[in-house]
Protein backbone atom coordinates (compact mmCIF):
# COMPACT_ATOMS: atom_id res chain seq x y z
CA UNK A 1 0.00 0.00 0.00
CA UNK A 2 1.54 3.42 -1.21
CA UNK A 3 1.73 6.59 0.82
CA UNK A 4 -1.80 8.47 0.93
CA UNK A 5 0.25 11.86 -0.27
CA UNK A 6 -3.59 12.81 -1.89
CA UNK A 7 -4.84 13.33 1.25
CA UNK A 8 -2.06 15.08 3.04
CA UNK A 9 -1.44 19.74 2.61
CA UNK A 10 1.68 21.16 1.93
CA UNK A 11 3.79 23.93 3.97
CA UNK A 12 4.90 26.94 2.07
CA UNK A 13 8.17 26.83 3.20
CA UNK A 14 11.38 26.39 2.17
CA UNK A 15 11.40 22.75 2.97
CA UNK A 16 8.55 20.65 1.56
CA UNK A 17 6.28 19.66 4.99
CA UNK A 18 3.71 17.26 4.08
CA UNK A 19 1.09 17.47 7.45
CA UNK A 20 -2.42 16.08 7.83
CA UNK A 21 -4.80 18.13 8.43
CA UNK A 22 -5.24 20.02 11.55
CA UNK A 23 -1.37 19.27 12.35
CA UNK A 24 -0.70 22.77 10.64
CA UNK A 25 0.62 24.11 14.64
CA UNK A 26 2.80 21.04 14.38
CA UNK A 27 4.11 21.23 10.91
CA UNK A 28 5.20 24.94 11.37
CA UNK A 29 6.87 23.71 14.78
CA UNK A 30 8.90 20.93 12.82
CA UNK A 31 9.57 22.99 10.13
CA UNK A 32 10.93 25.35 12.38
CA UNK A 33 12.88 23.76 14.52
CA UNK A 34 14.84 21.41 11.43
CA UNK A 35 15.49 24.94 10.01
CA UNK A 36 17.30 26.32 13.50
CA UNK A 37 18.88 23.55 13.97
CA UNK A 38 19.93 23.21 10.00
CA UNK A 39 21.77 26.63 9.90
CA UNK A 40 23.76 25.50 13.66
CA UNK A 41 25.05 21.88 12.07
CA UNK A 42 26.01 23.57 8.92
CA UNK A 43 28.33 25.94 10.81
CA UNK A 44 29.66 23.26 12.79
CA UNK A 45 29.78 20.37 10.52
CA UNK A 46 31.11 22.86 7.44
CA UNK A 47 28.29 21.07 5.04
CA UNK A 48 25.30 22.48 3.32
CA UNK A 49 21.38 21.72 4.48
CA UNK A 50 20.74 18.36 2.96
CA UNK A 51 17.99 17.91 0.47
CA UNK A 52 15.14 17.02 2.00
CA UNK A 53 11.67 17.03 3.09
CA UNK A 54 9.63 16.27 6.00
CA UNK A 55 6.79 13.95 6.31
CA UNK A 56 4.62 14.63 9.38
CA UNK A 57 2.30 11.05 9.50
CA UNK A 58 -0.95 10.71 11.55
CA UNK A 59 -1.02 7.20 13.16
CA UNK A 60 -3.51 5.18 10.87
CA UNK A 61 -1.11 6.31 8.10
CA UNK A 62 2.51 5.14 10.02
CA UNK A 63 2.41 1.69 8.40
CA UNK A 64 2.32 3.14 4.69
CA UNK A 65 5.31 5.57 5.56
CA UNK A 66 8.14 5.25 3.64
CA UNK A 67 11.21 3.19 4.76
CA UNK A 68 13.57 1.34 3.51
CA UNK A 69 13.37 -1.40 6.29
CA UNK A 70 9.91 -3.06 6.06
CA UNK A 71 10.67 -5.41 8.38
CA UNK A 72 12.06 -3.66 11.22
CA UNK A 73 9.46 -3.01 13.89
CA UNK A 74 7.26 0.12 13.07
CA UNK A 75 7.49 2.11 16.30
CA UNK A 76 5.98 5.48 16.19
CA UNK A 77 9.75 7.36 16.24
CA UNK A 78 11.39 9.94 14.00
CA UNK A 79 13.31 8.53 11.35
CA UNK A 80 15.44 9.21 8.27
CA UNK A 81 14.72 7.62 4.94
CA UNK A 82 16.57 7.62 1.38
CA UNK A 83 13.94 5.17 0.06
CA UNK A 84 12.23 8.25 -1.79
CA UNK A 85 13.95 11.03 -3.78
CA UNK A 86 14.38 13.69 -2.13
CA UNK A 87 15.46 11.51 1.11
CA UNK A 88 12.59 12.62 3.81
CA UNK A 89 12.58 12.73 7.81
CA UNK A 90 9.68 11.27 8.48
CA UNK A 91 7.90 12.31 12.11
CA UNK A 92 4.72 10.41 13.15
CA UNK A 93 2.38 13.32 15.05
CA UNK A 94 2.16 11.16 17.84
CA UNK A 95 5.49 9.71 19.55
CA UNK A 96 5.14 5.78 20.78
CA UNK A 97 4.95 5.15 24.36
CA UNK A 98 8.42 3.43 24.49
CA UNK A 99 10.04 7.01 24.56
CA UNK A 100 8.31 7.72 27.83
CA UNK A 101 7.00 11.44 28.68
CA UNK A 102 6.27 12.33 24.85
CA UNK A 103 7.79 16.03 25.58
CA UNK A 104 8.44 18.89 23.01
CA UNK A 105 12.03 18.81 24.14
CA UNK A 106 12.19 14.81 23.50
CA UNK A 107 10.53 15.67 20.14
CA UNK A 108 13.38 17.85 19.36
CA UNK A 109 16.12 15.88 20.16
CA UNK A 110 14.59 13.17 18.10
CA UNK A 111 14.35 15.50 14.80
CA UNK A 112 18.16 17.36 15.54
CA UNK A 113 19.75 13.12 15.78
CA UNK A 114 18.00 12.35 12.21
CA UNK A 115 18.68 15.73 10.86
CA UNK A 116 22.46 14.40 11.82
CA UNK A 117 21.86 11.67 10.21
CA UNK A 118 20.44 13.20 6.84
CA UNK A 119 24.20 15.65 6.64
CA UNK A 120 26.19 12.39 7.41
CA UNK A 121 24.13 10.48 4.60
CA UNK A 122 25.00 13.81 2.07
CA UNK A 123 28.75 14.25 3.33
CA UNK A 124 30.23 12.98 0.29
CA UNK A 125 33.57 11.20 1.79
CA UNK A 126 33.28 7.89 2.01
CA UNK A 127 32.11 5.82 5.07
CA UNK A 128 34.19 3.13 6.55
CA UNK A 129 33.09 -0.45 4.73
CA UNK A 130 32.88 -2.16 8.15
CA UNK A 131 32.95 -0.31 11.82
CA UNK A 132 31.53 -1.32 15.15
CA UNK A 133 27.61 0.21 15.83
CA UNK A 134 28.58 2.42 18.29
CA UNK A 135 30.96 4.68 15.98
CA UNK A 136 28.31 6.02 13.76
CA UNK A 137 25.86 6.01 16.45
CA UNK A 138 27.30 8.32 19.15
CA UNK A 139 27.71 10.70 16.17
CA UNK A 140 24.06 11.68 15.90
CA UNK A 141 23.51 11.97 19.27
CA UNK A 142 26.14 14.06 20.30
CA UNK A 143 25.06 16.68 17.64
CA UNK A 144 21.69 16.07 18.97
CA UNK A 145 22.81 16.89 22.66
CA UNK A 146 24.67 19.87 21.33
CA UNK A 147 21.77 21.27 19.11
CA UNK A 148 19.36 20.79 22.21
CA UNK A 149 22.25 22.93 24.17
CA UNK A 150 22.41 25.66 21.97
CA UNK A 151 18.65 26.14 21.02
CA UNK A 152 16.88 25.10 24.34
CA UNK A 153 19.70 25.69 26.89
CA UNK A 154 19.00 22.21 27.26
CA UNK A 155 21.50 20.95 29.98
CA UNK A 156 22.88 17.31 30.75
CA UNK A 157 20.45 14.56 29.19
CA UNK A 158 16.85 15.08 27.29
CA UNK A 159 15.51 11.51 28.19
CA UNK A 160 15.38 12.28 32.03
CA UNK A 161 12.57 9.96 32.66
CA UNK A 162 13.78 7.40 30.99
CA UNK A 163 17.26 7.83 32.77
CA UNK A 164 15.13 7.48 36.08
CA UNK A 165 13.30 4.72 34.50
CA UNK A 166 16.57 2.16 33.47
CA UNK A 167 18.73 3.78 36.06
CA UNK A 168 19.58 0.30 37.09
CA UNK A 169 21.84 0.51 33.30
CA UNK A 170 24.07 2.61 34.66
CA UNK A 171 25.07 0.29 37.32
CA UNK A 172 28.46 -1.04 37.26
CA UNK A 173 29.00 -4.68 37.45
CA UNK A 174 32.35 -6.70 39.42
CA UNK A 175 34.41 -5.79 36.51
CA UNK A 176 33.44 -2.40 36.68
CA UNK A 177 31.68 -1.89 33.88
CA UNK A 178 27.69 -2.11 32.86
CA UNK A 179 25.79 -4.96 31.92
CA UNK A 180 25.74 -3.17 28.36
CA UNK A 181 28.26 -1.14 27.38
CA UNK A 182 28.29 1.07 24.17
CA UNK A 183 31.02 -0.62 23.01
CA UNK A 184 29.81 -4.13 23.54
CA UNK A 185 26.16 -3.53 22.02
CA UNK A 186 25.63 -4.89 18.39
CA UNK A 187 22.09 -5.26 16.77
CA UNK A 188 20.90 -8.66 15.60
CA UNK A 189 17.34 -9.93 14.45
CA UNK A 190 16.01 -10.21 18.13
CA UNK A 191 17.33 -7.37 19.39
CA UNK A 192 13.71 -5.83 21.01
CA UNK A 193 12.89 -2.23 20.57
CA UNK A 194 14.01 -1.98 24.32
CA UNK A 195 17.09 -3.31 24.24
CA UNK A 196 18.16 -0.73 21.27
CA UNK A 197 16.71 2.06 23.72
CA UNK A 198 19.02 0.87 26.21
CA UNK A 199 21.66 1.41 23.76
CA UNK A 200 20.28 5.24 23.33
CA UNK A 201 20.19 6.28 26.94
CA UNK A 202 23.75 4.89 27.11
CA UNK A 203 24.84 7.02 23.81
CA UNK A 204 22.97 9.80 25.02
CA UNK A 205 24.57 9.56 28.33
CA UNK A 206 28.25 9.72 26.90
CA UNK A 207 27.00 12.47 24.35
CA UNK A 208 26.38 14.49 27.50
CA UNK A 209 29.73 13.75 29.16
CA UNK A 210 31.55 14.78 26.12
CA UNK A 211 29.99 17.97 26.24
CA UNK A 212 30.33 18.63 29.34
CA UNK A 213 34.05 17.93 29.16
CA UNK A 214 35.37 18.69 25.57
CA UNK A 215 34.54 21.44 22.60
CA UNK A 216 31.80 20.20 19.85
CA UNK A 217 34.15 20.70 16.85
CA UNK A 218 35.42 17.23 18.21
CA UNK A 219 32.73 16.03 15.70
CA UNK A 220 33.74 17.53 12.33
CA UNK A 221 37.73 16.73 13.67
CA UNK A 222 36.28 12.85 13.90
CA UNK A 223 35.05 12.90 11.06
CA UNK A 224 37.98 13.94 9.59
CA UNK A 225 39.63 10.74 10.42
CA UNK A 226 36.25 8.75 10.08
CA UNK A 227 35.51 8.90 6.77
CA UNK A 228 37.86 7.30 4.98
CA UNK A 229 37.96 4.65 2.49
CA UNK A 230 38.69 2.50 4.87
CA UNK A 231 37.50 -1.90 3.86
CA UNK A 232 37.22 -2.61 8.40
CA UNK A 233 37.44 -0.31 11.19
CA UNK A 234 37.50 -1.54 14.54
CA UNK A 235 36.27 -0.62 17.81
CA UNK A 236 40.27 -0.55 19.12
CA UNK A 237 40.88 1.46 15.80
CA UNK A 238 37.30 3.85 16.69
CA UNK A 239 39.07 4.54 19.98
CA UNK A 240 42.08 5.82 18.94
CA UNK A 241 40.44 7.60 16.82
CA UNK A 242 38.76 9.68 19.54
CA UNK A 243 41.78 9.53 21.74
CA UNK A 244 43.52 12.25 18.50
CA UNK A 245 40.86 14.41 18.88
CA UNK A 246 40.06 14.36 22.09
CA UNK A 247 43.55 14.85 22.97
CA UNK A 248 46.20 13.95 25.97
CA UNK A 249 44.51 12.16 28.90
CA UNK A 250 41.46 10.90 26.67
CA UNK A 251 41.74 7.28 27.44
CA UNK A 252 42.28 7.49 30.37
CA UNK A 253 39.11 9.59 30.65
CA UNK A 254 37.23 6.93 28.47
CA UNK A 255 38.51 4.57 30.43
CA UNK A 256 36.70 5.26 33.55
CA UNK A 257 33.37 5.86 31.72
CA UNK A 258 31.69 2.84 33.17
CA UNK A 259 29.01 2.38 30.15
CA UNK A 260 31.96 3.06 27.68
Amino acid sequence: MSFPYENYETLAEPLTVYYPTGQDTLAHWVFQTIDKAGKLLTQLLGLPLPDIEILLVAPPDWDTAPREDTEAPQIMLPYWTGEITPPCIVVPTQLDPIIGNPTQEKLAYLLYHQLTLAYLEADPRSWPGESPLWADEWQMHFAASWLSHQISSQQGVVMKDLHEQYAEIFEPEPDGKTPVTIRGFDWYEDTTPEDYLVFDLLLEQFAADLLAHYNPKILPHFLDLYRKDTPVLLSDEVVEMLETVLGQGSIEWLDDLVYF
